[in-house]
């Protein structure tokens, strides 16, 4: 039985390889009948051997050329293969995504959040575009550039390991990363929908009442493009509890827009109920960024107080 042959480099490799053959298998898996993920019908070949390049099914970040009808999906030739809206030169992974993403997401818009969200940080990781201004010299975020890094590590003692197959194993990691964010894209879509009619609904518009326990980056994507939300009120997700919590400044910082007053800090319990005179009180985050109540009742009052407070 012919196997389909993706064509990669060898040697060390990085997260745009992996999530670039990794989007080709899920198109496949999708649109060839019975080519599942890891059935022996998808083969993935790492080289450098032009020879066999040339016979590739599809060629992923090695060859030379990008050329979608060919299939073929490189980005390291003079001049490059085109950038993001954004400005990010793309990698192989962006140019695998551009063609097959929205196919496997069956999705213009949830395709556009993965993009956002995966597609470009790792395109600009693999071209060395620094996408933050570090707060601490010797403290960085940990991208999921690194994590999948760490598959180019073969312990002394395990010298038969080769990195072919470990990067077999990060594909599978990419794979469940990529499926379950496509998923939550689309949770997260009909999630800001819910919270734009809420917030169009509501009287009081610095304090947002939520009835379902919505994700932080669905309302907080949405309401931060509003000038007038404070607090948003929501379900306490696995209680029967309430929660409080301020509305950022922007999408970039944990600074909001307006604290929780001083004396409510790090408070819990009974000590809390009697700084705020609001009874079922559970916690105040010592940061004042959240606080829990047991009742709807009990965090709309907190959120009224923490309005009014100077």
């Amino acid at each position: 039985m012919t196997k389909t042959k993706i064509i990669t480099h060898n040697g060390g490799f990085h997260a745009d390889d992996v999530f670039a053959v990794t989007t080709i298998k899920l198109w496949l898996e999708k649109n060839s009948k019975g080519n599942g993920f890891d059935k022996p019908k998808t083969e993935v070949i790492r080289t450098r051997d032009m020879e066999i390049i040339s016979k590739g099914d599809f060629v992923v970040d090695i060859g030379g050329k990008y050329n979608p009808a060919k299939k073929l999906f490189d980005h390291h030739q003079m001049g490059g293969a085109g950038k993001h809206k954004s400005g990010i030169s793309y990698a192989a992974f962006g140019l695998v995504w551009k063609e097959y993403g929205q196919d496997i997401c069956g999705s213009k818009e949830v395709a556009e959040v993965i993009n956002q969200r995966i597609v470009q940080p790792i395109d600009a990781v693999d071209n060395g575009v620094d996408l933050c201004k570090l707060i601490y010299s010797d403290v960085q975020p940990y991208s999921i550039s690194d994590l999948i890094g760490i598959y180019n590590f073969v312990p002394e003692e395990k010298k038969g390991e080769t990195l072919d197959a470990n990067f077999l194993e990060a594909t599978l990691l990419a794979k469940s990363i990529l499926e379950k964010e496509i998923e939550t894209a689309k949770v997260e879509i009909s999630e800001k929908e819910y919270v734009r009619e809420v917030y169009q609904q509501s009287g009081d518009k610095k304090i947002i009442v939520l009835n379902k326990n919505i994700s932080d980056n669905s309302w907080g994507e949405v309401l931060i493009g509003y000038d007038e939300p404070l607090y948003v009120i929501k379900p306490d997700g696995g209680s029967k509890n309430w929660k409080v919590k301020t509305v950022r400044k922007n999408s970039f910082s944990f600074e909001n827009r307006k604290d929780f007053p001083e004396n409510w800090a790090g408070k819990t319990g009974d000590d809390l109920s009697e700084a705020t005179g609001v009874q079922g009180c559970i916690f105040c985050h010592s940061h004042r960024f959240i606080a829990v109540a047991k009742t709807k009742e009990g965090v709309i009052e907190l959120a009224r107080l923490a309005v009014e407070n100077n």
